[in-house]
């Protein structure tokens, strides 16, 4: 065959000597519907794809990319290292996130997107939690009963943003996993805000979380999972040892309940024998004279009292609340003195002021402080964690 398109090839038979003659066509141009491939050559060169090579690059390219949120399947994030450049760019969830987190990547297409706008996006949302649950627990009405779970409670303001940041910005293990969040944050939650458990919180289940989601949200699904907090990270262990140094050291026992008590009792008993061992025994005998008069002499004023009966005791008993009520209706009749003059005055913003006005009130009278500092404890478990994110 002389046809350039077609090779001859000998296959050999090895069982039965012979030779098979094959025909390989595989260097002729196959024909489709328009002819040969859709874009390429006749001649069978592929065409150029430079102008197909992207022209902006994330900046975070050169950073281990992470799951967001741990366990989603999505990678969308890269782990920050530095803790430092971390807190730089958030603040409402700076004082927890106190780890290698994974974060927003940097998106060429959704440059604005970022660890910043997301806290912020978490600050916003949780001020609508907040303000949306104190709003049903402070409406009084004989109609809806409501538990009260955050009203005056600051252990769950403190929990729910715990659990809402420790989410949302998942720790990286040492092979730069997204680990999920800890299954006691999630009964911390539920025991700071006093829901009542027999046995465990069944919200924090898989069950329970597999067909309501985290929290009960209603939106279950890749991402919304718990784990267990079994492993702890070589990289950060001798940091976690720090962490629980230095709270064995703050924990002094005799600074405890327990301390303070034996050594209130320790130094009864060593006063009691001082007392005894050292105090002459003339003098004990006049103290405890002394102390018997002193205690004695309210009981003996009261039986000098002349005996009175019934009749004259209810007399005065009466003329004393006479008195009393007289005295409240004269209080009240006297000029600025009446309930419209007390509790109908117009309070205006210069009245309040220049202080014309008996009472202020404070700017913020129902702050709660929800940046409360972690323990040396809780940053061991944090920092030291590797099996999942948040505090046992």
């Amino acid at each position: 065959l002389d046809h350039s398109n077609v090779m001859l090839m000998l296959e050999p038979r090895w069982k039965t000597g012979h030779w098979r003659v094959l025909l390989c066509l595989g260097a002729l141009p196959l024909p489709s519907e328009s002819g040969l491939f859709d874009g390429e050559d006749p001649g069978g060169v592929a065409p150029s794809l430079v102008n197909l090579e992207p022209k902006h690059w994330s900046r975070h390219l050169g950073r281990a990319s992470c799951e967001l949120p741990a366990g989603s399947g999505r990678v969308n994030g890269v782990c920050v290292d530095d803790i430092r450049e971390l807190e730089n760019q958030i603040s409402f969830c700076r004082s927890v996130v106190q780890y290698r987190a994974c974060v927003p990547a940097h998106q060429p297409l959704w440059p604005d997107w970022n660890a910043t706008k997301k806290d912020r996006m978490l600050a916003r949302l949780y001020k609508e939690i907040v303000e949306k649950r104190l709003a049903k627990e402070m409406n009084v009405t004989p109609k809806v009963f409501v538990k009260i779970h955050l009203l005056s409670n600051a252990a769950c303001f403190s929990a729910l943003k715990n659990a809402l940041c420790w989410y949302n910005f998942p720790k990286c293990s040492d092979q730069n996993a997204s680990l999920p969040l800890c299954q006691e944050s999630c009964e911390n939650f539920y025991t700071a805000c006093n829901y009542k458990a027999a046995g465990g919180h069944k919200q924090c289940s898989a069950a329970a979380i597999a067909k309501n989601g985290l929290f009960s949200s209603g939106y279950p699904g890749n991402g919304q999972i718990l784990a267990e907090d079994n492993t702890t990270c070589e990289s950060t262990a001798s940091k976690a040892a720090e962490y629980e140094q230095e709270q064995a050291q703050s924990e002094t026992w005799l600074t405890s309940p327990p301390g303070l008590a034996l050594m209130g009792f320790g130094g009864l008993l060593l006063f009691g024998a001082a007392y005894f061992l050292l105090v002459p025994y003339g003098l004990r005998i006049y103290i405890s004279w002394a102390l018997r008069q002193t205690i004695a002499v309210p009981m003996s004023w009261f039986r000098k009292i002349p005996p009175l009966n019934g009749l004259r005791v209810l007399l005065f008993t009466a003329f004393v609340f006479l008195a009393l009520v007289g005295f409240g209706i004269y209080m009240r009749t006297s000029p600025g003195q009446s309930l419209s003059n007390r509790f109908g005055r117009n309070f205006t913003a210069e009245s309040i002021d220049d202080g014309s006005v008996g009472f202020k009130p404070q700017i913020a009278t129902a702050e709660v402080k929800v940046s409360t500092e972690l323990s040396n404890k809780q940053m061991s478990r944090l920092i030291g964690s590797c099996g999942c994110t948040g505090d046992r």
